[in-house]
């Protein structure tokens, strides 16, 4: 085993028989592609992933990096990372092969075949340009057919293409010069790992091989701010982590993040965040923990990040993936709090002073968190999101921040509303769940209030409730004449199979806004969840979702 631990990113990468050493056996073959709207839902990996782009282009995020992918380009996920789509696109052609890498170890070590986890098989950060050919993409193809046979396994010659294709692509990749976006994603990874330090703007340049002038325009025009604030924006996220460490001097926290005035991190500080570290530094120390994801995007737009939070890479996705390093304590979020009882033990070693609790908890659930610290239940009953909101603020003493937050997230409404209603006009909508092959007419609290209550939109459904979950076919669907079905699919493998099926299905074919193409899919988070800063996510949502810039 330890001449296993040794096979690393670099011995690939500095030598090719490394490749020699390694044995890899494909899984499964995902494909997405057409002219609709396409979305990879996030998910969490249990084998290696290459994600390879034939057509289009979209915004991938494996674990915590973003990386844009388009026609002749590819990115390799390694296991127990996170990986998926940043939000649907169109015109897109994106297969993903799902494989494992096995190593026979070193000559010495004959006969040994283990699995290996960390083998990065390409140079850099494993995003990797290539040449377009006909040869790759009739693989790619072939591979795919396989995907559609679900009762067939994969074959020896499947197997065969699929690591030719692999050794193709970094063939290619070492003889194909860099592009321009891949240098400037090198340079901001660059930053990432060394933004503590005294970083210039001729040496973040210089690390992707730019002239310094050249570099600042491209950079600025990419991303939308300079390297320098993107690498403050950096410090500041580190600092405020450090911050929830009782024991951590603020001088101390300006030395951990690069600043050697303690004066001048706290005026860059306040600048950027909006308070002074002494102010953000008591709020931080008092050991708040969110049990439930819902509270956590009612504490987020009042600035307070918890100490404890309920997070998970796949039911909390957004969440887990922005703020997971800004939160000390992560309890479960796993299936709707399954487990809540390790959950509960890992609060009372966290010492948590107060915890924020979702009404309606099991007696026995209930009991055990109020032995462990204060728990505050915000209103049940008629109260919404907006209600909750407020009380929430009074309680902790944020009625500033609320009334700040509340005002720009009206003015948003409203700004959206008048382009929605302007490119919709009378076009209904109605939100269609799926779970394995049943559908249901279905809106949830969170949606009611977004869709028809903030956004004014136009529902297909009526049954007198604004809360409901009606079972419903297709040929229903068809005689109900919805402008616009949005799509809450779960996200397992049943369901997806059956949506596959569906969408071939004549019955489906022949619902009016299927042919009009006027099928959204809406991602589970947040849709699911009925939050101030949910609402917010789903307003930007739906207006890259409808087709607002067109009657």
């Amino acid at each position: 085993m330890e001449h296993i631990e040794q096979i690393t990113s670099t011995d690939i990468q500095d030598n090719s028989k490394e490749w020699d050493r390694l044995s890899f056996r494909l899984l499964s073959v995902q494909a997405l592609k057409g002219t609709g709207e396409i979305q990879l839902a996030q998910q969490l990996l249990f084998s290696y992933a290459l994600a390879v782009v034939a057509g289009g282009s979209v915004q991938f995020i494996a674990d915590h990096c973003q990386y844009e992918l388009g026609a002749g380009s590819a990115l390799l996920c390694l296991p127990e990372q996170t990986c998926g789509t940043v939000q649907p696109v169109q015109g897109l052609e994106m297969y993903i092969f799902y494989f494992d890498v096995y190593s026979h170890g070193k000559s010495e070590d004959i006969g040994m075949y283990m699995p290996v986890k960390d083998v990065r098989l390409y140079q850099g950060d494993g995003k990797l340009p290539f040449n377009l050919s006909k040869e790759l993409s009739a693989k790619w193809s072939r591979l795919f057919v396989l995907s559609e046979q679900a009762d067939r396994s994969i074959g020896f010659r499947a197997q065969l293409d699929f690591q030719e294709l692999l050794y193709g692509l970094r063939t290619l990749s070492l003889d194909k010069p860099r592009d321009t976006n891949s240098a400037l994603e090198q340079a901001k990874h660059y930053i990432e790992a060394h933004y503590t330090e005294a970083l210039s703007v001729e040496q973040v340049a210089q690390s992707a091989d730019f002239s310094a002038k050249y570099f600042v325009d491209l950079y600025k025009k990419k991303y939308g701010k300079s390297a320098l604030e993107y690498a403050a924006e950096l410090r500041m996220q580190q600092a405020k982590r450090l911050m929830a460490e009782s024991t951590v001097k603020l001088r101390d926290i300006a030395h951990k993040v690069g600043y050697a005035d303690e004066f001048y991190f706290s005026r860059k500080f306040k600048k950027m965040i909006g308070m002074p570290p002494a102010v953000y530094m008591k709020s931080r120390r008092r050991r708040l923990a969110a049990y439930s994801p819902a509270l956590l995007g009612q504490l987020l737009p009042l600035n307070i990040t918890p100490y404890a939070a309920a997070l998970h890479p796949k039911w909390t996705e957004y969440y887990y993936r922005n703020y997971r390093a800004d939160i000390p304590v992560h309890i479960s979020a796993y299936r709707n709090n399954q487990d809540w009882q390790a959950n509960i033990e890992l609060l009372k070693q966290s010492g948590a002073e107060l915890i924020l609790a979702p009404s309606g908890l099991a007696e026995e659930e209930r009991t055990a968190l109020e032995q462990t610290a204060p728990v505050y239940y915000p209103a049940s009953g008629s109260a919404d999101w907006r209600g909750q909101f407020q009380e929430l603020a009074q309680f902790l003493g944020e009625e500033w921040q609320h009334e700040q937050w509340l005002a720009a997230f009206d003015w948003e409404v409203n700004a959206a509303k008048e382009r929605l209603h302007e490119g919709l006009g009378r076009n209904t909508v109605i939100v269609i769940r799926m779970l394995g092959s049943q559908l249901f007419m279905h809106c949830n609290e969170g949606m009611a209030s977004i869709l028809y209550r903030e956004l004014e939109l136009h529902p297909a459904y009526e049954c007198g409730a604004e809360v409901y979950n009606v079972p419903v076919t297709p040929a229903m669907l068809a005689e109900l004449r919805a402008d616009h079905l949005l799509m809450l699919i779960r996200q397992e493998n049943d369901t997806l199979g059956e949506w596959k099926k569906l969408q071939n299905d004549p019955g489906w074919l022949s619902i009016p806004a299927v042919q009009r193409h006027h099928v959204h899919v809406l991602s589970s988070d947040p849709w699911r969840e009925d939050s101030a800063y949910a609402q917010l996510r789903m307003l930007r949502q739906i207006l890259q979702l409808l087709p607002v810039n067109r009657p």
